[in-house]
Parts: structure tokens; sequence; C-alpha cells
């Protein structure tokens, strides 16, 4: 379970660094909210960090889903999936709210 929760954690951390790295070269520029293609394409430590950030929830989310899977597996599949969408998909999400909600602010 804490092997799960390190791996979670990790990738939390993966996914906002790879944001911000891509929102830093785009600076200026609106980044695309949930679907489209970034105006500059994300550097390639970016593109590795999000990948890593991908693995370690994975793991992490099925190491937290088989610690529930043999007394409540309905549960256990539930956090996966919760664990994968919001690991994968929240940090980004924020990233790009901050700083195309900065780009409104700017003359």
């Amino acid at each position: 379970m804490v092997l799960a929760l390190c791996a979670i954690t990790f990738a939390v951390l993966l996914h906002v660094v790879a944001a911000r790295i891509a929102a830093r070269q785009n600076f200026g520029r609106r980044l695309p909210t949930v679907n489209g293609s970034y105006p500059v394409r994300p550097a390639q430590r970016a593109r590795r960090a999000q990948a890593a950030g991908w693995i370690l929830s994975i793991f992490g989310a099925l190491q937290l889903g088989n610690h529930f899977w043999l007394t409540e597996p309905w549960l256990a599949m539930g956090l996966v999936v919760a664990v994968l969408l919001l690991v994968n998909g929240l940090p980004s999400l924020l990233v790009t709210a901050l700083h195309n909600g900065n780009l409104r602010t700017q003359p």
C-alpha cells in the first residue's frame, strides 16, 4: 500500500513538472484545456516526464486496486479508474487553467 501511494505521489509530481515545462515553452499562448495540440510542441523532457508519470500512475493504481481486490472488487475497480483519472488528468488541467488565466490578466 505504501509503495502504491509513493508511486502515485511521484506520478502527480511528474505530471505537474511536465505541464509546467509545456506551459513555460508556450509563454504568451493559450494552451488547449482538454484536447488539442500545443502551439509549441513540448520538449522531449516534458514528454519523458509525462510518460514516466503515466507508468507510475498505472503501477500505483493497480497496486492500490490489488489491495482491495479480494474483499471489495467493485471498490478496487472504482479506485483504479478514479486514481488514473485524477493523477493523469487533474495536474495538467490545473496548470493549464492557471496558465490560461494568467494570459487574461496580462495587458
